[in-house]
């Protein structure tokens, strides 16, 4: 389906860790640092508190500090976009996307201010954005003026990643992004998040939940369990297992 051997279903460029770019701590649900050009993992069971990490660094759910490229602010989803983070929230349907609005609007909801002067939004600008990450991520759509209601959820998913990098954000926090989406809508995922850390010019930093450890194993450079009384240290991959982190998911490490 994805013209490519299952062991090459996860692309892996050369990686290089950076500077520290984010920072986080929130009471109960433990830190996390993450550093530019790299893919830090989080696994743990349902209920563990992961989804909560997310939010409350991306300020959905404010419970903590954040440090961003070294600077401290008490973080709001307004704040979190105007300093290059996003989310990819694991519910879409009803927190990700506005299903009833075309796939442009979607994915131009966040950067709205480069699309035109005065507070006018260009339709030949918007048009030709969108354009650009349908081609990039290879949504398959009608038109970019289709509700996005209308697509699949791969590439509904394509969607909200694509606002992610139209909003040029350096830190992207993915929850369970590939969740419910074909294997060639994985394939295109797993590409666009290798180019975004291995990026020659500025490379990105991805903070990524998943429920599928074979994921994580296969995407990223270090993995940190989530439990009940917050994250524990994180992993560098070729250190750890998917049996490893199980274990430790469970307590029986």
């Amino acid at each position: 389906m994805v013209g490519r051997n299952v062991d090459e279903l996860y692309p892996r460029s050369v990686r290089k860790a950076g500077e520290v770019l984010l920072e986080a701590s929130a009471p109960g649900l433990g830190r996390l640092t993450v550093r530019r050009g790299e893919v830090l993992g989080i696994c743990g069971l349902v209920g563990s508190g992961r989804t909560e990490l997310l939010r409350a660094i991306f300020g959905l759910d404010p419970n903590g500090a954040v440090r961003i490229a070294g600077k401290q602010l008490t973080p709001t989803p307004r704040i979190s976009w105007q300093t290059g983070m996003g989310l990819v929230s694991e519910n879409r349907k009803e927190e990700g996307l506005a299903l009833e609005l075309g796939i442009g609007d979607n994915i131009c909801l966040a950067s709205l201010g480069k699309l035109g002067n005065a507070g006018f939004i260009s339709p030949t600008q918007k048009s030709r954005h969108t354009q650009e990450w349908i081609q990039k991520l290879g949504i398959r759509c009608e038109n970019p003026d289709q509700p996005i209601g209308r697509l699949s959820g791969g590439n509904q998913q394509k969607a909200a990643l694509a606002r992610l990098l139209e909003a040029d954000c350096d830190i992207l926090l993915l929850d369970e992004p590939t969740r419910g989406i074909d294997i060639a809508a994985k394939a295109r995922i797993y590409e666009a998040i290798d180019r975004l850390v291995t990026d020659p010019v500025r490379p990105r930093a991805v903070v990524m939940v998943s429920s599928y450890l074979p994921e994580l194993l296969g995407t990223c450079d270090r993995i940190a369990v989530m439990k009940r009384n917050g994250l524990g240290q994180a992993h560098p991959l070729g250190e750890t297992s998917a049996e490893a982190l199980m274990a430790e998911a469970t307590g029986n490490s």
